[in-house]
């Protein structure tokens, strides 16, 4: 009699592959029954291993994955990517699975099973450098025959996919749409099981012992266990301060429209971790000493008194600081003369990330209710405290810059070398000054009504600016009068632009008429004229 009830895993994959994967797995771990036959009728494993070799299409993968669910909806799926990647450009794809890896060892993956069977949730944020790439050939014209009818299919079955996930689309509907889902998946399967060898994309392939004993130390691997979201914010916790910890910590002076990057890297790194510290102690204080009150009314003075904090240690206590002959410790200087009131508009109101955090509730982004232990929520939820940590200290370097330019002495110790001078020192502040009323001004209406935001990151040692699309429809009502006007000359542009266009065109075609039938016909006229009189001439 066994005491243990033994894991049911169906692997789904290639003949080769689930064969060499099972044999390893049950070698690890005896209590596991697997199973490589997904055409049993009373099959109901507890977990789907579905591996994925060199795929073509992200949407049909979001398909094929919501037909496992629709067969097996009780059983949690644990994606694998592995093999070879067809171009460096591709990325992994963002989907709703109790689990994605890529490129796993057999521990990785046994302990995935292991936390997936318990409730939580496993996932690889990047692509693993094992992967190797993988040299596209050039296409015959039956395989681009083949490759355009695959396409044509897949447009068709991302344009039903659309309506079948959305709330609004009748469940009649989408009973008839899952029905025509069905049928465009057969006509594919048929296309690939008739042609699909001259494609190349379903080649068999096995782990091998060099691949499969590889030592993994990719450290994007999430491991969330318990899908509590206090254990996500320690987990984003770790990643951003092993992140921007000192030891690991680099970035180049480059950048002068960031005025944190004028300070010296260790103490970058020094602001950006004690702001994280001071972060997860507000959320801790939160949790445990507002259970009966609503902390929403003393909010924005903790805020307050977590930037104060921050800046207060940008150095060690005992450091030390001749000021008009007066020995000053820095920290407690700071601590009275700076004010840290201003908001920087690009970064998100820090609510809307820590009130689902304490309350174990989902993120409300761009419209969406994201539960933070799925991949997508997760890496949307770091990369919103990473910009909103990252901007919150270049408003506190902006009050160092402040203070230094009384305190000539202070720069030696907190400003990049190249900035020391007071020439390179009051020119930098100014380049900040100007680009910031210019962004305030134009850019940062423009963004809105474009529907951007701006994110800030360190990334290959460099301060960097991207933008992802959000809806900010709230921002644009708060502008003031100068900004709209902004966002006013931008919606006249794109109203007159189309008129425009077709006046240029419309004179243009004048132009040219009046050009080859005008012009034209006097000058050959005139030609003709010419040839005549030449001709009368020569007569006589």
């Amino acid at each position: 009699m066994e005491l243990i009830k033994k894991k049911s895993i169906l692997i789904i994959a290639p003949s080769l592959i689930a064969e060499s994967l099972s044999l390893k797995l049950t070698s690890l771990d005896n209590n596991l029954n697997i199973t490589l036959d997904s055409s049993s009728k009373n099959l109901n494993p507890d977990l789907i291993i579905w591996n994925i070799l060199n795929y073509q299409s992200e949407d049909l993968i979001r398909l094929e994955l919501l037909k496992l669910k629709e067969r097996w909806d009780e059983s949690n799926i644990l994606v694998i990517f592995s093999g070879e990647l067809l171009n460096k450009t591709k990325v992994t794809p963002s989907l709703n699975s109790e689990g994605l890896l890529l490129n796993p060892s057999v521990d990785k993956v046994l302990e995935s099973i292991n936390i997936i069977s318990e409730g939580g949730r496993v996932f690889d944020l990047e692509n693993n450098p094992s992967v190797v790439v993988k040299k596209e050939k050039e296409l015959t014209f039956n395989q681009k025959l083949l490759s355009s009818g695959l396409k044509q299919i897949d447009n068709e079955i991302n344009y039903i996919f659309k309506y079948v996930n959305s709330d609004s689309t009748p469940e009649f509907y989408k009973f008839i749409l899952k029905g025509r889902l069905r049928e465009l998946i057969t006509a594919k399967s048929f296309l690939i099981f008739l042609w699909g060898n001259s494609l190349d994309l379903y080649s068999e392939a096995i782990y091998t012992e060099n691949k499969i004993n590889i030592e993994n130390k990719n450290t994007n691997t999430i491991f969330i266990k318990d899908k509590n979201t206090l254990e996500i914010w320690d987990l984003i916790l770790d990643r951003l301060s092993k992140r921007y910890a000192s030891t690991n910590f680099d970035v180049e002076f480059n950048n002068s429209s960031i005025i944190l990057s004028g300070i010296k890297k260790e103490f970058i790194s020094r602001l950006i971790c004690t702001m994280l510290d001071e972060l997860d102690n507000l959320i801790k204080n939160i949790k445990e000493n507002y259970k009966e009150k609503d902390y929403k009314e003393d909010f924005n003075s903790l805020i307050e008194e977590l930037k104060l904090n921050t800046i207060s240690n940008i150095t060690e206590s005992y450091f030390r600081v001749k000021k008009n002959g007066e020995s000053i410790s820095i920290n407690e200087y700071i601590y009275k003369e700076v004010t840290c009131n201003e908001k920087d508009r690009e970064s998100h109101e820090s609510i809307m990330f820590i009130d689902p955090i304490i309350k174990n509730e989902p993120i409300d982004f761009d419209g969406k209710l994201l539960p933070l232990y799925e991949t997508e929520s997760f890496i949307v939820l770091e990369n919103i405290i990473s910009n909103w940590i990252i901007r919150n200290c270049n408003l506190l370097a902006s009050e160092v810059f402040n203070i230094c330019s009384s305190w000539p002495e202070l720069r030696t110790i907190l400003i990049n070398p190249q900035l020391q001078s007071t020439r390179s020192f009051e020119r930098f502040r100014n380049n900040i000054n100007n680009y910031n009323r210019w962004h305030e001004n134009i850019y940062m209406p423009i963004y809105l009504y474009e529907s951007k935001r701006e994110y800030i990151d360190i990334i290959d040692s460099k301060f960097t600016r991207y933008y992802k699309n959000e809806n900010r429809e709230k921002e644009l009502e708060n502008l003031e009068w100068f900004q709209k006007q902004v966002t006013l000359l931008v919606e006249i542009r794109d109203a007159i632009a189309p008129q425009l266009e077709i006046a240029v065109k419309y004179i243009g075609n004048l132009f040219v008429n009046f050009l080859t039938k005008v012009v034209g016909k006097a000058i050959g006229l005139v030609g003709k004229g010419i040839l005549q009189g030449l001709g009368r001439s020569s007569t006589k």
